[in-house]
């Protein structure tokens, strides 16, 4: 693509050539001057393209068109106007009075330098050659005149508009006799068509007076689960920002994101959402604003984008030379299209949908170029082969980095969780969000769209909204009601029998096809007497079509002669009546119980996961049936196997009677001891789980419980919950409660044990219980208290603040024997006498850095202290701080609202009046601004009612090292920068009026020997002083921290590590060398200057640093990323050299993402037999290289296993 819509103007007048421009210059002359006098285009016209009278003189208008509008403006007008010089002289002497020359070239504006200044003084020179005034309109110009024009002359040279001015004319200009018609008619026919398909929900229920989708359309809200990385070759650092966004249709119309993935559970409305935001769109073009319904709260499609919506199985089927809108029969190629590139299918696509108009590769290509355009590619997970999807995604992958050259591109991807690990469009240009389990408010509007969807009585209403809210308040109706699929299922059911709904998924799916087959007998003899017949037959089609769906690439539809024809294949097959298909497709219908007709002249099922509900109970009823030995816990075992099959695996499972389930268990178990896709099978067996499958039998579901025990067990599925969003989670009576017993026990036998945090969390979990977390925590800690396991189980009472329910003596036989200890005490919300010695220690924990890291949310002294001095506020005080690093890297970035701060503020001042001074201090007063007085200021205020401290250092030094702040701030006459009277305000002024000069560098370190003033001293340094100082003073650097307590080591990189990730100055490769001569804790202080989080490391990634200095830095767990940058950028410039083993040092709760490249399978087996000895990263990529689908489909299992031997 030529990339023609750029900056420099709205208007592509490049498309239009150097004639037709000439025209458009004539058209625009005489919409704003009627008596001009326009020459005809391609005749020779004596240096005139345009004349008009002024007082009797005329005045020249000359027009040049270049396709270069950004080429040398100055040196190209020059030459244009010496080309006409002869003319020129020639229309003088004829008695013209001004010459102007029109032209598309872009000119600039810096004043003085700028090209229109600049042509301004060579056009002064020409005036005095020629003896007349000379005019450029530039491209400005020529702009500014297009806009102020009527729509008409605009819409009469359409070739040359872009974005939403072409938008309009799609919309508006269907009288207009342009270039462009063809282009219009194309766009509007597929609108057209495209509005009337999605005009309707998918899920055709039963009953309904109205399957208009405006009518049942609810906003699912939606989570951010990850934003585009900025990295081009690897993420180092996983970013978890886990955001609600609100609904996620005003969301897709509001995002300035251009690519979006969205996952959703089966039933979630992720079709509907893409089919809804689509109508928003085409609703502007088509004036169907009534139609449209009302927009998503209040917020229309102000700027229409034109709307593409394709369903990638399509897509899919045509790569494998299937035409999915030709009602034929067709073969798959052996091999997928070497050329099938997105464009070329949307152009398909449009070919196939505008009523015969054709469009190929490059009318899709002007299309992107110069349009907004909003392509929804809908269904990923219905892309059944492994291989056909990763083609698919691939594509998907270079479809929009083309776009990068386009118009204001939007495209979104649908898709189900990723269970299977299969392949997903790039996460480096793709957000990645989710929808959202439905709200109690969501529900009760969907209710209320439902009942008068269907009509129903007002008292009927009432009543249906009553038995509803009774039966969603027990947890099983509560989980089958979070998805609009399923929402709709049970209130149809309620509906019918009130109370009696069945509250497990499978059980669900049956009665509702059992009703809605009461109705169909009712009115249809044929289906009362066939009934079972039916029932057979539809789900034998389940199983045909899901199969061929990823066997050969099928988009699920069945032309009604192939449909006719596999039912009495399969009637006399199994030697039944075949009366059945005359008496059911007897005339015209459109719906035959399940199957419904969407496109004329084929049939398919409304949904996948009604397809996936059949398929799995004709493998349930009939695999095997003529097989006396036959175990359906076979069929189990190959489904959770194949990605594809997942939710069928979960309807088959619910099919199960209670002398089944020990069976599945038991091949679940085997499964897991296989080794083979471990994360994907177990994640399939926790949704069987969560799903009730196991629930008939409380000693089976124990045992299926038990499976989630192993480590690698708890990674997978905490990793889960933690950051998907759409993984469900069993109520206390399906597991959760066993599991959580089960996890607790495990923590309480080893406390220190690396699993601990997960196992901890994970039964937490579960459990989402206060009271019944302390019945189990309190008698440990009771036993724990004076003891060395003390701070252990403090930090494993931080969820629920459990120590705040300690009794006075027990917090009085505290011992908190360092200040780790009482951060943790802190954290869990420990609420001690004041004045008492643990809260003198809880308040040395602050001030000595070692809460900063910690949520301290209890409203304790020492909690209300963290929260307003918190270093992180600080660094997000200053402009040009990059503070989302602190998240990207690991570090804790509270977003403490004002108001919270405000009241901590409050109670402090409440505590001791001297805060008051500190209130003062923390805002910019008169005079003030854009200096660094606050930080400064604030850190005396602190000194001076607690005393010299770490925290007051560390806000120093960050408004030291903020430099586009001017040095402000109070200081005291004759005080010294550090020491036991040290003066804030001296200090920061000193730092940045010495990060020049070593010797007063030397001075002050030979000057203070005490250890705050010493590791003030390194961090002032590292953060401010220029790389020639730091060089010098690198051995006194490596003296002091190697001389510091660990604890006052820990602070003070953890402090540096925030700096030097945030705001400071970035020191150069060269120093790291220079440190690592030294110690492993002076490199790592060093290399936090050095190192970018979003960078890569060069200098072939730093090889002065040995695997063993690499370890020592990284048991400074955040502090560490640099040495997490380092093994990363060395793991992907040599994976086969790399020793993955060196990943340990990271330990399982890095950020660490990047995932190792080439793992061998030992490499990988080492890993997963020790999941809670590395990087989450590591065992996600060991899971790839032992898992991965089977390549046998599933229809050939069935095959030559004989599942349905006729």
């Amino acid at each position: 693509m030529s990339g023609l819509v750029q900056a420099d103007g709205r208007y592509l007048y490049e498309r239009l050539h150097e004639k037709t421009f000439q025209q458009l210059c004539n058209a625009l002359l005489a919409h704003v001057f009627p008596d001009t006098r326009c020459y005809p285009v391609g005749h020779s016209d004596g240096g005139r393209d345009a004349t008009r009278e002024v007082g009797g003189k005329l005045v020249i208008y000359q027009v040049k068109w270049t396709s270069k509008p950004q080429q040398k403006p100055v040196t190209w007008l020059n030459e244009a106007i010496a080309g006409e010089a002869d003319n020129i002289r020639r229309l003088v002497s004829e008695g013209a009075k001004a010459y102007y020359l029109l032209t598309s070239v872009t000119g600039t504006a810096v004043p003085k330098r700028g090209s229109m200044d600049t042509l301004d003084k060579e056009l002064a020179k020409h005036e005095a050659h020629f003896g007349i005034p000379i005019r450029i309109w530039w491209r400005a110009d020529i702009d500014a005149r297009v806009d102020a024009a009527p729509d008409g002359l605009k819409w009469a040279y359409s070739d040359m508009l872009a974005g939403h001015d072409l938008v309009r004319y799609l919309i508006n200009g269907a009288e207009a006799a342009a270039h462009d018609h063809a282009l219009r008619k194309l766009a509007m026919n597929v609108i057209a068509t495209q509005w009337e398909d999605d005009s309707k929900v998918k899920f055709k229920q039963a009953e309904l007076t109205s399957h208009r989708l405006e009518d049942l359309f609810i906003d699912v809200e939606a989570v951010r689960l990850a934003t585009p990385s900025a990295v081009p070759k690897h993420r180092v650092f996983e970013q978890t920002e886990m955001a609600n966004l609100g609904g996620a249709a005003s969301y897709l119309l509001s995002t300035r994101q251009p690519f979006t993935l969205i996952r959703g559970e089966p039933g979630q409305g992720k079709s509907t959402l893409g089919q809804y935001v689509c109508q928003l769109h085409r609703a502007a073009y088509l004036g169907h604003t009534a139609a449209a319904g009302v927009p998503v709260d209040g917020v229309p499609a102000s700027d229409p984008r034109l709307p593409l919506r394709v369903d990638l199985h399509d897509y899919a089927a045509w790569l494998a030379g299937i035409d999915p809108f030709d009602t034929v029969v067709q073969k798959p190629r052996k091999a997928l299209r070497r050329q099938g590139t997105v464009e070329e299918f949307l152009a398909h696509v449009l070919t196939s949908h505008s009523g015969g108009l054709s469009a190929t590769a490059a009318t899709v290509a002007d299309i992107l170029e110069r349009l907004p355009v909003l392509v929804v590619l809908d269904g990923l997970d219905e892309v059944a082969r492994a291989e056909t999807r990763q083609r698919v995604v691939d594509e998907i992958d270079r479809f929009t980095a083309r776009l990068h050259n386009t118009y204001k591109p939007q495209v979104i991807v649908t898709t189900r969780p990723n269970v299977g690990g299969l392949a997903e469009p790039t996460p480096d240009r793709f957000e990645t969000i989710a929808l959202d389990r439905l709200s109690d408010d969501l529900r009760t509007a969907y209710l209320h769209k439902w009942a008068s969807a269907r009509s129903i009585p007002e008292k009927e209403r009432r009543s249906l909204e009553r038995i509803f809210h009774q039966r969603s308040a027990e947890p099983h109706i509560a989980q089958l009601a979070n998805n609009p699929m399923q929402l709709t299922i049970l209130l149809y059911l309620m509906h019918k029998r009130g109370n009696s709904v069945p509250a497990n998924r499978t059980d669900l799916y049956t009665s509702y096809m059992e009703t809605f087959l009461d109705r169909e007998a009712a009115k249809t003899p044929a289906v009362d007497e066939h009934r079972t017949d039916l029932e057979e037959v539809t789900a034998f089609l389940g199983w045909r079509l899901q199969a061929d769906a990823e066997k050969e690439s099928s988009n699920g539809q069945l032309p009604i002669r192939e449909l006719k024809r596999l039912i009495l294949n399969y009637l006399f097959s199994v030697e039944k009546h075949v009366t059945l298909v005359d008496d059911l497709f007897t005339g015209v219908t459109d719906r035959v119980w399940a199957l419904t007709s969407k496109a004329q002249g084929t049939f398919e099922f409304d949904v996948q996961p009604l397809r996936e509900y059949f398929a799995a109970r004709y493998m349930y009823e009939f695999a095997g049936a003529d097989q006396r030995t036959f175990d359906r816990s076979e069929i189990l075992r190959h489904l959770v196997r194949r990605s594809y099959w997942l939710n069928t695996s979960r309807f088959f499972a619910g099919f199960s009677r209670p002398n089944e389930l020990a069976g599945l268990v038991e091949a679940l178990e085997e499964e897991r001891d296989a080794g083979a896709r471990p994360r994907q099978l177990r994640l399939s067996a926790w949704v069987l789980l969560a799903d009730g499958v196991f629930s008939g039998r409380s000693r089976t579901q124990h045992r299926a419980a038990d499976m989630f025990l192993d480590d690698l067990s708890v990674r997978f599925i905490h990793r889960a919950l933690t950051t998907q969003d759409d993984l469900p989670v069993p109520t206390r009576d399906r597991g959760a409660q066993y599991l959580a017993d089960k996890l607790l026990e495990l923590v309480s036998h080893n406390p220190v044990s690396r699993a601990t945090p997960e196992r901890l969390d994970l039964a937490l979990y579960l459990l989402d219980d206060a009271d019944a977390f302390h019945e189990w925590w309190h008698p440990h800690m009771e036993r724990a208290i004076g003891s060395s396991w003390e701070a252990e189980w403090l930090r494993m009472g931080t969820a629920y603040h459990s120590a705040s329910r300690l009794t006075r003596s027990e917090i009085a036989n505290l011992t908190l024997a360092d200040e780790t200890a009482a951060a943790a005490a802190l954290d869990a919300g420990l609420s001690p006498d004041r004045g008492s010695r643990q809260e003198l220690l809880m308040i040395q924990a602050v001030l000595n850095g070692h809460a900063s890291e910690l949520p301290c949310s209890a409203n304790t002294y020492a909690a209300n202290l963290m929260r307003v001095l918190r270093p992180q506020n600080f660094l997000r005080m200053a402009d040009g701080a990059d503070v989302v690093n602190l998240d990207l890297v690991g570090h804790f970035l509270p977003d403490t609202p004002a108001k919270q701060r405000q009241t901590a503020l409050t109670r402090l001042k409440d505590r001791d009046p001297r805060f008051a001074d500190l209130q003062t201090a923390l805002t910019f007063r008169k005079g003030q601004r854009r200096t660094t007085s606050p930080w400064s200021n604030t850190a005396r205020a602190l000194t001076a009612i607690l005393g010299p401290s770490w925290l007051a250092a560390e806000i120093t030094v960050i408004g030291a090292a903020a430099i586009d702040y001017t040095t402000g701030g109070d200081l005291t006459p004759g005080s010294q920068p550090l020491g036991p009277a040290i003066d804030h305000g001296r200090l920061l002024a000193e730092l940045r009026r010495n990060r020049t000069d070593v010797s007063w560098w030397s001075e002050q370190y030979d000057a203070h020997a005490d250890p705050l003033s010493r590791a003030t001293w390194v961090l002032g340094l590292l953060a401010v002083a220029e790389l020639r100082v730091v060089m010098q003073q690198l051995p006194r650097v490596d003296e002091t921290l190697n001389a510091l307590p660990e604890n006052m080591r820990r602070a003070l990189l953890m402090s540096s590590s925030r700096l030097g990730a945030t705001i400071a100055r970035s020191l150069s490769l060269d120093v790291v060398s220079a440190a690592a001569a030294l110690s492993p804790h002076t490199a790592l202080a060093v290399a936090q200057y050095v190192c970018q989080p979003h960078g890569e490391i060069t200098e072939q990634d730093l090889p002065c640093l040995p695997i063993e200095t690499l370890t020592v830095m990284a048991q400074y767990s955040t502090a560490a990323w640099p040495a997490q940058l380092v093994l990363s950028a060395r793991m992907y410039r040599d994976p086969e050299g790399f020793d993955f083993s060196a990943l340990t040092a990271l330990g399982p709760g890095s950020k660490a993402c990047a995932s190792p490249p080439a793992l061998t399978e030992n490499d990988a087996a080492a890993i997963l037999d020790s999941p809670f000895e590395y990087p989450m990263s590591a065992v996600t990529a060991a899971d790839r290289r032992v898992g991965g689908d089977t390549a046998t489909y599933l229809a050939d299992v069935a095959a030559q296993a004989g599942w349905f031997q006729a």
